[in-house]
């Protein structure tokens, strides 16, 4: 069902983004609003793009620690993680893209691999009645798993960097995959494990992989989820640093603040939060709130694109 707000949700971004002309978000604003408006949405979205970074290597670090660091030093696992996203976010857009590019195939590979392998352990009855518990469990399933649909938002800050003008189809294809990479897992959790059991685990798409076989003699194949995880979250850390560094930082020379920023994320990763209370501020007020903030921001865009629309030269 999250399935039809995903693709209204990437067809009204696709609307912005053809009237912002190539434009990025501040861009416009400076140009269609107040510089009080301006500076809200940046130091906004700054904060946004820096948070968000900041609950994936704090995720990322417990799922490992989890899994398989336990004897290694959170700082020493944090350290070597977030040098590579350092790196990435300091040579800029390019390089973050081109290995995006790069690991996709082999994440949607392995995505399908443990897909198909794992069609003996799965019973599709599961995955119904869909309303047995009721319409609000319902809806609220739809709102988290659509959670992840909002970021689509990310390319309105990307259009300096695109050299030809992106088309729907391409973006509606990227609404797919999210779709795929989204409701793939889950539906393999719920047919698995049952609704009962998946609800209880952390990381549903990770115990998939400890039930995967290859032959007879071949298993414990999990070590593979270890890149699908580490290459998405170390794209999205990267990314998000970026996008937050160039929204705060008005110099182009000012490469000591993204390297500020990432030693907060480091600090603040290292700082104790047990798992249960950081899931539960995901689960209770991160999604919600960061839903809620990327919906509100994109109606005040559309307002605004109906200004310019209408020609209007005063600002709000």
């Amino acid at each position: 069902m999250s399935v039809v707000p995903c693709i209204v949700w990437t067809l009204f971004i696709f609307y912005i983004y053809k009237k912002l002309d190539k434009e990025d978000i501040i861009s416009f604003l400076k140009k269609w609003s107040s510089p009080f408006i301006t500076y809200i949405f940046t130091i906004a979205f700054g904060l946004y793009f820096i948070i968000n970074a900041f609950i994936t290597v704090k995720f990322t670090v417990i799922w490992a620690k989890a899994n398989y660091t336990h004897d290694i030093p959170n700082i020493v696992v944090v350290s070597l993680f977030t040098f590579i996203c350092i790196f990435a976010s300091y040579k800029g857009i390019r390089t973050i893209s081109t290995l995006a590019l790069l690991f996709l195939p082999v994440v949607s590979f392995f995505g399908i691999f443990v897909g198909l392998g794992n069609t003996s352990n799965k019973n599709y009855e599961l995955l119904f009645p869909i309303l047995e518990s009721g319409y609000r469990h319902t809806l609220n399933g739809m709102l988290y798993t659509s959670a992840g649909y909002l970021e689509i938002i990310v390319f309105l800050f990307l259009t300096p960097y695109l050299k030809n003008k992106l088309k729907a189809k391409w973006l509606l294809l990227v609404g797919i995959i999210l779709i795929m990479l989204t409701l793939g897992p889950l539906m393999g959790a719920i047919a698995e494990f049952g609704s009962v059991e998946a609800v209880k685990m952390r990381n549903p798409a990770y115990e998939q992989w400890k039930l995967l076989r290859f032959g007879y003699y071949i298993t414990r194949l999990d070590f593979l989820s270890i890149f699908q995880w580490l290459s998405g979250a170390m794209i999205r850390i990267s990314l998000c640093l970026f996008i937050g560094y160039k929204l705060i930082s008005n110099s182009k020379h000012q490469k000591w603040i993204l390297l500020s920023l990432y030693l907060l994320i480091v600090i603040g990763t290292l700082i104790h939060w047990d798992a249960t209370s950081f899931l539960n501020f995901i689960y209770k007020y991160f999604f919600p709130i960061s839903s809620l903030f990327l919906l509100s921001a994109a109606i005040i865009l559309l307002f605004l694109v109906f200004k310019k629309g209408k020609g209007k030269g005063e600002t709000l």
